[in-house]
């Protein structure tokens, strides 16, 4: 696989808390570029998998963007441009931080936000039915 950036969005649930949905869907609306160059899943405290990833990177309140295992985003939801430039701060070359810092100006696009979320597991780990 080619470098990629590893993004976790600790939440409490995506699909019932609006804060957890806004912080997901700012991953979600990000270019086609961008999305190409990035990994990201969120980790919904209900279950024990999120509890441990919560635990794991030391988080502190929900929901919480994770770029490369930072705490990055903690209960603010990023714009655009923060997004890309922590992005770029964490990118594993040079190369891709250029890559990242040129799309800057592009600005999200929320037309691919549903089959994006669906992609990163958003909402699927959320619920457990009895």
């Amino acid at each position: 696989m080619a470098e990629v950036i590893n993004i976790d969005v600790l939440t409490l649930d995506s699909v019932q808390c609006a804060a957890c949905g806004y912080m997901m869907e700012s991953i979600a609306a990000l270019p086609k570029d961008v999305q190409e160059m990035i990994v990201y899943t969120e980790w919904s405290i209900k279950h024990k998998a999120g509890i441990g990833k919560f635990l794991e990177l030391k988080g502190r309140v929900l929901p919480t963007i994770c770029i490369e295992r930072d705490l990055v985003f903690e209960s603010i939801i990023p714009q655009y441009e923060e997004l890309i430039d922590e992005m770029a701060k964490r990118a594993p070359s040079q190369k891709m931080k250029e890559r990242i810092l040129s799309l800057r100006k592009v600005g999200f696009e929320f037309d691919k936000i549903a089959e994006n979320l669906a992609k990163a597991g958003s909402g699927m780990r959320t619920r457990v039915d009895s």
